[in-house]
């Protein structure tokens, strides 16, 4: 499989994550980001598996993107989102750090194991059970509050 190929098989599912992590209109900026980043560096047949590293490389650019922008909404009404999902709930989580909004969407919305999620994000179980549990907390702060 060359790169082109690698990249057309997980286009659509980094696409979604990066739209999730800090919108729409800056989701394909990011990608192409961090597309061009690795292909300077290496190509993507090089590596055992792309899929972890191009999620990682999305979830650092976004933190990236964050850092120089003003801290403002996120519009994620692109990504597939779970149908009967409360407006107040996806709120609430898009106003979670980008980590733990990550962790909150790849286990619970996309379904994927703990395991998958950790390397995905680049870290271990234990650090994204951490981001799940401060998530939990801080929706329920959110929602006891109101």
């Amino acid at each position: 499989m060359n790169d082109e190929a690698i990249w057309n098989k997980h286009r659509e599912e980094l696409i979604r994550y990066a739209t999730l992590l800090v919108g729409p209109d800056e989701a394909e900026d990011v990608l192409s980001t961090v597309v061009l980043r690795v292909l300077q560096r290496k190509s993507l047949t090089d590596l055992d598996d792309p899929r972890p590293y191009l999620f990682r490389g999305v979830l650092n650019e976004a933190r990236s993107v964050g850092r120089r922008r003003l801290r403002r909404p996120v519009d994620v009404a692109s990504v597939e989102l779970p149908r009967d999902l409360d407006p107040s709930v996806l709120e609430a989580v898009r106003a979670l750090p980008e980590r733990q909004r990550a962790a909150v969407y790849l286990t619970y919305w996309r379904d994927l194991p703990v395991t998958e999620t950790a390397s995905l994000m680049g870290c271990r179980s234990g650090t994204v059970k951490r981001y799940l549990y401060l998530a939990r907390s801080r929706l329920k702060e959110v929602f006891n509050e109101e």
